[in-house]
């Protein structure tokens, strides 16, 4: 269960003013160097206790779990196993753990990318990296949003395709459909090619505990 209250603290944390000192930095093996998920390890870096990654559309943060969430009401948490089908290569989804965290207004989504081997859906599906923190995605009336990911990387590990680094920018219009959330994804592959996904989709399952993941698991709504 460590990985998924690690995940609920960072979505928790972010939402807590007084978390702003205890965060982390985004050097990590999954990360290149700088603040910005470009492996290129070009971009703007943050001085303040939060590295944080700004996108056209989105912040991406990485938090740790030393910050004292006692006194935070995150709101209604749900923690599901998310799979992007791909319009490349269909049957063969990436895969990560994303706690999602209910506000009045929007919603807050905190991503751990997962381990798969070439070729496979089920193995061995263990976190890869620090957690990235997608905050303050509105929620229309019938309980959709928008997910704009700006540029982002995927590790190899995680990468059940080619077992090689993509970098992809993404935009994933998700719906309250499904157990408990669906929806189509449309973008691009920017690295180590150029491709579109437009056609893709995602599903996201709710789940009890990340060491006990579904083997059989939707990739789109039903």
């Amino acid at each position: 269960m460590s990985v998924l209250r690690s995940l609920v603290l960072a979505s928790a944390c972010l939402l807590a003013s007084a978390c702003q000192g205890n965060t982390i930095d985004l050097e990590t093996d999954s990360m290149a160097p700088g603040s910005t998920g470009d492996p290129s390890g070009q971009g703007d870096e943050t001085t303040t206790g939060r590295t944080s990654v700004a996108t056209t559309s989105t912040t991406r943060e990485t938090v740790g779990e030393t910050g004292d969430v006692t006194d935070v009401d995150p709101g209604e948490v749900v923690s599901t196993l998310l799979a992007i089908d791909t319009a490349i290569a269909p049957g063969l989804p990436f895969q990560a753990i994303v706690v999602v965290v209910r506000g009045p207004t929007g919603v807050t989504l905190t991503l751990q990318w997962l381990s798969l081997d070439v070729g496979s859906t089920t193995a061995p599906r263990e976190p890869i990296g620090e957690p990235l923190v997608f905050p303050d995605l509105l929620v229309d009336e019938g309980g959709g949003f928008s997910w704009a990911t700006g540029e982002l990387l995927i590790p190899g590990q995680a990468n059940p395709i080619t077992g090689s680094d993509v970098v992809i920018d993404v935009v994933a219009e998700v719906v309250p459909e499904g157990a408990p959330y669906c929806g189509r994804v449309s973008g691009d592959v920017l690295s180590p090619i150029q491709a579109s996904l437009d056609g893709s989709t995602l599903a996201m399952t709710q789940i009890d505990d990340p060491s006990e993941l579904p083997v059989d698991f939707p990739v789109s709504c039903p």
